[in-house]
């Protein structure tokens, strides 16, 4: 009875203590943006399966992965064995009682009782993995803390205390028929001399240290980065289902007072469930461009630092006061203070770091490597709204690009009257000049109109669909920016002015799809249009390339000279949209064409620093990522480098001059390789 009473107000204890912090951490989210993540059940469900459950993207780094995912299957096993043993308190005691959740089938609760033994051990050895990880090999990735010590620590003493209740028992003469089938337990018995009058008071010890140990446990989880123990899983079921790329529109813009988000009540409550599930890992930062370049930007700071600045003003949020505090001192750039801690910071930005903020090239591989499915992107480009919609703060590059861009639809300014033309003299007719609509409206885009070296692709291009007889047509001075700097550098209102201009030009035409050689200008028309009523069919020039070679409509010659070739992945095309075989199977129709791949390649792939506007802004800290990018597809011993995007073609152009390597290693795009060998 005693044992039954104690329990009892053990786990009330612990429950009240846990309900009490939960309800706090509830309330703040109850306090954010609204943001609708229940539609799509069954999505969802097989989301959440595939990624917290099966643990899929833990395992793109394999040790870690490994450990990390044999631990978290431990516990959803252990989790029978800790409501059997909290279920003793209640049938006769911890020494005598045998009582299990399979009580209804021995042979059941043998087997259990086998396999959680042998559970037991190996989550054992990966948290002491774990430990020895942090402590001696110390992997970049990590923040490195005390609470996770401490963490682990719990979970070793939940397998240590298992192990010596069950030998302790086994020992003192007691479960004898459970003993047959733990191994561990009956090991551990060996230790114990039998029937000591002691043994007693031991189990009851191992016993009651396990429940303590485990309440607390549940206790410690949302007080620290540990709450992604308990939120990560519902936080890949609420995440990001259909075109992960593309960023949330600001409604009803006329009528805001303010944009973007400077303290956490102008977050979604999403976006703070992001912070609370994550873990810190760093996996993150492996791969992204700014941070390899000794950029101040770390993805996971982003989150993490946003997530302890809503920790700090708890109170203020729940109160409905302001986070703001005009008083606290900013960021002293010139020092190369790039952000305040929470409890000096006097805003979100100024905890963030604006800096930081502005040095994303919104590439998505902090996403790709995200084991909980945190979104990056679209916080950064929230920030950005603020400093540039309100604040007025964004770098002088970046303000004439936009300036250009409202003024002249094109971040260079050059006169749109003339978009496209030339064009037309190629023989590429004019959407006004087909009345009964064709099948393919290209869509040029400010690259290929307007820069000189972009300008040689789409004639190589053009040529092209001439020679394979496409029926196609474009917009020439009817033709706008698609929007995508605009949105992505925070001018919102520009994006949408852009956005709505264009699709009202598109629908006063008849086509079937539209054609574009710019992954940005994929992206945006064929996930973010259909915020504003724009639902296109979109496809990427290397798509329709590779769909001409196979059905015949341009032949290429049997055999040509050798060409080493390495190609690029934009962010755009892949990780934004998933196209990676296509450019890979044009290139490997050519003759001759020796197709070299690099460690970051595809989903994997290296960013060339252009996406997110950056394109147009300069590289003021660290090194340059066109040249860290080039150095790496140099390595792979190709004589051209092979792209698909007018900014990655730029960029990797400019790397390569810039490292004295222009002479031996070209850059073309995958269209002008084609063209040259079909010989137009």
């Amino acid at each position: 009875m005693l044992n039954a009473l104690l329990m009892t107000v053990l786990i009330i204890a612990a429950l009240v203590w846990f309900t009490l912090t939960m309800r706090r951490k509830i309330q703040v989210l109850l306090k954010a943006k609204p943001d609708v993540r229940w539609d799509r059940i069954g999505e969802r469900l097989a989301t959440m399966l595939r990624v917290a459950i099966a643990q899929v993207k833990m395992f793109k780094d394999p040790a870690s992965g490994l450990m990390h995912a044999l631990i978290f299957w431990g516990f959803l096993v252990l989790l029978l064995r800790t409501v059997s043993v909290f279920g003793r308190a209640y049938g006769g005691g911890p020494v005598t009682c045998d009582w299990s959740v399979f009580w209804f089938a021995p042979g059941l609760d043998h087997l259990y009782t086998y396999v959680k033994d042998w559970t037991e051990l190996v989550v054992l050895a990966m948290v002491t993995a774990a430990a020895l990880r942090r402590a001696i090999f110390k992997p970049a990735r990590l923040t490195l803390k005390a609470s996770a010590y401490l963490i682990l620590g719990l979970i070793a003493a939940l397998m240590v205390t298992d192990f010596l209740y069950d030998g302790a028992r086994f020992a003192a003469g007691h479960g004898a028929q459970e003993m047959e089938w733990s191994p561990i337990g009956a090991c551990v018995a060996g230790w114990f001399p039998a029937g000591a009058d002691w043994l007693t008071a031991f189990i009851h010890a191992m016993y009651w240290i396990h429940a303590v140990v485990l309440l607390y446990f549940l206790n410690e989880l949302p007080l620290s980065k540990h709450f992604h123990v308990i939120t990560s899983i519902p936080n890949t079921f609420f995440a990001k289902l259909d075109a992960p790329g593309a960023i949330a529109p600001i409604k009803d813009m006329e009528n805001q007072e303010t944009f973007g988000v400077i303290e956490p009540r102008e977050l979604t409550w999403k976006q703070i469930f992001d912070g609370y599930s994550c873990t810190e890992c760093g996996r993150c930062i492996v791969n992204c461009p700014a941070h390899n370049t000794n950029k101040p930007l770390q993805p996971k700071l982003v989150i993490a630092d946003m997530r302890d600045f809503v920790k700090q003003h708890e109170a203020d949020i729940l109160a409905g006061k302001d986070t703001l505090n005009a008083e606290a001192p900013a960021p002293d750039a010139e020092k190369h203070e790039w952000k305040k801690p929470a409890d000096q910071a006097g805003s979100l930005l100024d905890a963030i770091g604006k800096e930081p903020i502005w040095e994303c090239t919104t590439c998505r591989s902090c996403e790709e490597n995200c084991p909980v499915l945190i979104t990056h992107v679209d916080k950064i480009v929230d920030f950005r709204r603020r400093m540039v919609l309100v604040d007025g703060e964004c770098n002088p590059e970046v303000q004439t690009a936009l300036k250009n861009l409202e003024q002249k639809s094109n971040p260079w300014g050059l006169p749109s009257a003339d978009r496209g033309l030339w064009l037309k003299e190629m023989g590429v007719p004019l959407m006004s000049e087909k009345p009964d609509g064709v099948e393919y409206l290209w869509y040029v885009g400010c690259s290929g109109n307007f820069d000189d070296r972009n300008k040689k692709v789409a004639a190589a291009f053009a040529k092209l669909l001439l020679k394979a007889g496409v029926d196609v047509a474009i917009l020439g001075p009817e033709e706008g920016c698609c929007g995508d700097p605009a949105r992505r550098l925070g001018e919102e209102y520009l994006f949408q002015t852009q956005a709505q201009a264009n699709i009202e030009v598109f629908k006063q035409y008849k086509f079937k799809k539209i054609i574009t050689s710019c992954p940005h200008c994929l992206n945006t028309l064929k996930h973010e249009y259909p915020q504003f009523d724009g639902r296109f069919e979109v496809v990427h020039h290397t798509e329709l390339l590779a769909q001409l070679v196979a059905a015949g409509k341009l032949a290429v010659p049997a055999t040509a000279t050798p060409l080493k070739v390495v190609f690029h992945d934009s962010c755009y095309l892949g990780r934004y949209n998933q196209i990676y075989q296509a450019p890979r199977d044009v290139l490997r129709a050519l003759p001759g064409s020796d197709l070299r791949e690099v460690e970051r390649s595809k989903e994997n792939g290296f960013c060339c620093g252009a996406g997110g506007g950056m394109v147009f802004r300069e590289e003021h800290v660290g090194d340059r990522i066109n040249r860290a990018r080039v150095q790496q597809l140099d390595a792979s011993g190709a004589e051209v480098i092979a792209t698909a995007c007018p900014f990655c073609l730029t960029m990797c152009r400019d790397g390569a001059s810039e490292l004295n390597l222009g002479e031996r290693l070209q850059t073309r795009d995958v269209a002008e390789l084609l063209a040259d060998r079909v010989g137009v």
